[in-house]
């Protein structure tokens, strides 16, 4: 009977039943200061361990980004009301596609990239400058099938010289030439050139030739072409210029070639490509050196047509053209040249008439040496000083017959 006795062996308050009250808000106040003190200790204890692997990703982002990384301060949310409760492990608002889209962090590398950007900046600057030779023969042959001409298609086709060029001032070139760079058109008109002359690059990984002694043309050493230097350095000296140099200051002993000189903006001034056993053709882009006044590039193997585009040269005062394979007629574009002063046509395979534009800076005093292959057939001309054979001989009388008539 005592163990069902309930109510006996419940304890009684010893302060009476009006103060049953105070044990409870005594209780109550202990366990909200311990409940403060555990809160406490939770946040120091989190503020000292280490951001996890989670945050380190996203602190990556913010660095690549510009701003602060999760390790200095977790991501806020601008557009977060003042109620809302950000969880600090996830990406804020702005990033909540995958970072891979805008920073990857595998697969697809950040370099990648910068390879993309440069390319779509140096296309637009460059497409508009590009041009097809002009009346296609063998020696154009990467080019027959060109027939809807896109600018684009071309510069990343690397089977061409623009291609090849292209290449070259996009992934090799050490000076990195942005789209709005000064000096952009004419250091890639000046590796075209190379290119579309039969040139090799010796550094190029891609095994884009054969042997150029087995075929003719030239390599990037020749005349130190292709360098990470500014263009205005793409040029051999030799012994034999620095010997006659000392002997003579006639610039008849300089026997440099390349890129020989340059004004004081670093725009070329004279190019001399003379007896490199140079195959290939001369391209329309160079008319965009613009500054040029001399222009050699006799003794060498260049067929085709000569290039409209020298009548944009009208800065130039010396042609030489003579001691090659040019053929078709030669172009009526001298008129605005009126610096000119020496024009050497001969030894090519040109025919017709000598043009008129040639004839009236003659006839004004302006042009003083014009030499074509006028001894004859095929060429036509009664203003020229000196008339060759297309083989060795040259005349300089034979060149005032029907001057006077």
């Amino acid at each position: 009977m005592q163990s069902l006795n309930v109510e006996q062996e419940r304890p009684k308050n010893r302060h009476g039943p009006g103060h049953s009250h105070d044990t409870s808000s005594s209780s109550t106040k202990m366990y909200f200061v311990v409940c403060l003190a555990l809160f406490t200790m939770m946040g120091i204890i989190k503020m000292a361990m280490p951001v996890d692997d989670i945050n380190d990703e996203w602190a990556k982002v913010g660095a690549a980004s510009g701003g602060w990384g999760a390790e200095h301060n977790h991501p806020v949310n601008d557009n977060l009301g003042s109620g809302s409760s950000v969880n600090p492990n996830s990406p804020p608002k702005q990033y909540s596609t995958p970072a891979q889209t805008y920073y990857p962090l595998k697969g697809y590398s950040n370099s990648n990239i910068d390879i993309e950007l440069r390319s779509d900046d140096l296309i637009t600057a460059i497409a508009p400058i590009v041009a097809l030779p002009a009346q296609p023969r063998s020696e154009y042959k990467m080019y027959q099938e060109a027939a809807n001409f896109v600018p684009e298609d071309l510069l990343y086709d690397t089977n061409t010289p623009h291609g090849k060029a292209f290449d070259f001032i996009l992934n090799r070139d050490k000076r990195k030439l942005s789209g709005d760079d000064k000096h952009l058109f004419q250091r890639f008109v000046l590796t075209l050139i190379f290119y579309a002359m039969g040139g090799t690059d010796e550094n190029d990984p891609k095994a884009y030739h054969t042997s150029s002694s087995a075929r003719g043309g030239w390599d990037s050493d020749s005349v130190h072409f292709l360098t990470g230097l500014h263009e205005c350095h793409w040029v051999k000296k030799s012994l034999e210029d620095h010997f006659w140099g000392i002997l003579s200051i006639e610039s008849e002993s300089d026997q440099r070639v390349g890129v020989t000189k340059c004004n004081e903006d670093m725009e070329v001034t004279e190019l001399r490509l003379s007896d490199l056993n140079l195959v290939g053709f001369l391209p329309e882009e160079i008319k965009w050196l613009n500054t040029l006044e001399s222009l050699d590039m006799q003794n060498n193997h260049l067929a085709g047509p000569v290039p409209s585009a020298l009548g944009d040269l009208d800065e130039l005062r010396y042609l030489s053209l003579d001691g090659n394979n040019f053929s078709g007629s030669i172009p009526d574009v001298f008129s605005a040249l009126t610096y000119l002063e020496r024009v050497y046509l001969n030894f090519n395979e040109f025919n017709g008439v000598m043009p008129s534009s040639l004839c009236f800076l003659r006839e004004e005093g302006v042009l003083e040496d014009l030499w074509s292959d006028c001894g004859g057939y095929p060429i036509t001309c009664t203003c020229c000083t000196v008339c060759c054979d297309m083989v060795a001989e040259c005349d300089e009388m034979a060149s005032q017959m029907g001057n006077n008539d």
